[in-house]
């Protein structure tokens, strides 16, 4: 994850706030590097593939959640 400033689940926020994973899609033989965004698709490949949802949303109380506690969901259009 390079950036959650989402707003905290315990938290009122006035702020937009953004989020931007750092992914790496393996292909026959090649790999890439990607930064998504929510709802954002990139094109990889013979189609798109777009972040759906992060989850846990960020907390401001003890304790923090973990990196290994997030769970991401993508959705990829195309192929074929």
């Amino acid at each position: 994850m390079i950036e959650d400033s989402r707003c905290p689940a315990d938290v009122l926020c006035i702020q937009a706030d953004r989020l931007i994973v750092q992914v790496t899609v393996f292909g026959g033989g090649w790999s890439r590097q990607f930064d998504l965004q929510p709802g954002v698709p990139v094109h990889v490949a013979d189609g798109n593939l777009t972040l759906i949802e992060a989850t846990p949303l960020p907390r401001t109380t003890r304790p923090r959640t973990r990196m290994r506690s997030y769970r991401f969901t993508f959705n990829f259009q195309g192929g074929l």
